[in-house]
């Protein structure tokens, strides 16, 4: 008797605390803020990438997107072409006004002054080598063109940098961090100041000269990392960045 009026009770309890125990735990007025989730988004325009100074060829490029279904998909574009580092890669969307002309994804580098320069007209590159020959003639004051002092001077041809000097390169080495192509030359007695100049242009950023027992040295800083060559001619060196 006691166990079934045991069983009463608890029945009774478990009824008054629930009165539908198959109802959820979820009220009408929380039900439909837990799952509003605020989509932010916005229509694609544009972006840019900024490749780091090591770069110099542009193997491929991908793009990662999710599907109407929810999954995710990439797409990848075969470039292999060189790339000049210095100037950012664009991704843009646009539409043409022609109904015809579907919508267009492209990668653009933009126009800079270096590649600008490359696009000249063959009485321009005549032009750039009979100024090459007065470079070192006094008081000649032409862009690309910088001197030193009276014996030394430099001229700046995108990634070509001209050392004008009647010395002899003992040795040459690249160092890091940051990076720059020294160069020492032979000069006994030489009554050189330390002097730096600045060039400010793409690839080249200033140049230090300092004297030694025996030589002197030209310092010459970079705005990336680079390999290079150097290569002799009746009146200096010739550096190639590559």
């Amino acid at each position: 008797m006691q166990k079934i009026l045991w069983l009463f009770l608890s029945l009774a309890v478990i009824i008054e605390a629930r009165e539908n125990p198959f109802e959820t735990g979820i009220s009408p007025q929380t039900a439909g803020k837990a799952t509003q989730i605020k989509d932010e988004r916005t229509d694609f325009s544009t972006t840019s990438l900024n490749l780091p100074s090591s770069a110099r060829i542009l193997k491929s490029a991908s793009v990662t997107f999710q599907n109407l279904d929810g999954s995710i998909s990439e797409e990848i574009v075969a470039i292999e072409q060189n790339v000049d580092w210095h100037a950012p890669l664009i991704l843009s969307q646009t539409t043409d006004t022609n109904a015809t002309t579907p919508i267009s994804t492209s990668i653009a580098v933009p126009e800079t002054k270096k590649t600008a320069e490359k696009k000249v007209s063959p009485a321009s590159i005549v032009k750039e080598e009979k100024i090459v020959t007065t470079a070192i003639a006094p008081n000649v004051s032409v862009d690309n063109t910088f001197k030193l002092n009276e014996e030394i001077s430099f001229y700046i041809n995108q990634n070509e940098i001209t050392v004008f000097t009647k010395d002899s390169k003992m040795r040459d080495f690249l160092i890091a961090d940051p990076y720059k192509v020294v160069i020492d030359f032979k000069k006994e007695k030489s009554a050189y100041v330390t002097k730096m100049i600045e060039f400010k242009k793409a690839s080249f950023v200033s140049a230090t000269l300092g004297t030694h027992d025996g030589f002197y040295r030209i310092a010459i800083l970079l705005d990336g990392h680079y390999r290079y060559d150097l290569q002799p001619f009746n009146g200096g060196y010739i550096i190639k960045l590559k």
